[in-house]
């Protein structure tokens, strides 16, 4: 695979995880009149390398209001300055907002990419099944019916293995393949938090909160399991409920072997 085009000679190839808040922000991708996450790491490795145009590759896209606790995402560094990774990284964290921050960086091969070399990613949605709290609230979704976490549990066997997920994405028509390999959903309780995580070779446009939105409803008692099996079946975003909001759910871990993708598993709750 032939390197992206640089307006310098590149040296090495870096590749960051990041964290952030997505409340502010329309997403990691940059676009028009809107302020991504991209574009703020972007602007502070510039300055790090004397104002050249650093342009960062990320392993996926995340939605307006979605957050992230190791996005991945590298650049290829200039010849001149030569900046070590800890420094990049202090540095960096010094500059950037307080709603994102450098978790890590590390060189990697410079024909590594961080999209097309990922091996899977993991997510965790968090639902919130106490009271509304201005400290929760923009981190989690609070449903308006009461949930049965065992009947959310019981649900989840049918949406794993290798399948057409085409009743779980939004503007099918955009996608042109809707096969993919859904590892294992784990569901956990922290308190008065449920946190569902999944772990899959790659999610399509908002999949995830369409899967929530499914198993928010066998939840609430809406959907059997064998319903839930149904709806994947059907192919068919009509037949399925809601989607669910952004805010609950987060990007923990984009992984680059297989050894760190089933091993991986959520310790505590992700805003904490």
């Amino acid at each position: 695979m032939s390197l992206e085009s640089t307006p310098y000679e590149p040296s090495r190839r870096y590749l960051l995880e990041i964290a952030y808040d997505g409340t502010n922000y329309s997403g990691w991708q940059i676009q028009p009149h809107c302020v991504a996450v991209q574009q703020r790491v972007q602007e502070v490795l510039s300055k790090l390398y004397a104002g050249l145009p650093i342009h960062l590759i990320g392993s996926s896209r995340t939605d307006a209001g979605v957050h992230a606790q190791r996005f991945a995402a590298s650049y290829l560094t200039p010849v001149r300055p030569e900046i070590p990774p800890e420094k990049v990284m202090r540095a960096a964290n010094r500059l950037l907002p307080p709603d994102i921050k450098l978790r890590s960086i590390r060189e990697m091969p410079l024909e590594f990419h961080a999209r097309y070399d990922a091996l899977g990613k993991a997510y965790t949605y968090v639902l919130n099944l106490g009271e509304p709290s201005p400290f929760t609230d923009r981190y989690t979704w609070r449903p308006i019916h009461r949930i049965d976490v065992e009947k959310l549990r019981a649900a989840t066997p049918m949406l794993t293995g290798t399948h057409d997920y085409s009743s779980f994405v939004v503007e099918r028509s955009m996608i042109e393949e809707a096969v993919r390999t859904i590892y294992r959903i784990e569901v956990q309780e922290f308190g008065q938090f449920c946190c569902v995580t999944f772990v899959g070779n790659g999610f399509l446009y908002k999949m995830i909160r369409c899967l929530m939105g499914t198993l928010e409803a066998a939840g609430a008692g809406k959907l059997t399991p064998a319903d839930v099996r149904r709806i994947l079946e059907a192919c068919d975003r009509s037949v399925a409920p809601e989607t669910a909001p952004p805010q609950g759910l987060f990007l923990m871990k984009v992984f680059y072997s297989p050894e760190e993708r089933d091993s991986f598993r959520l310790e505590s709750l992700p805003f904490c």
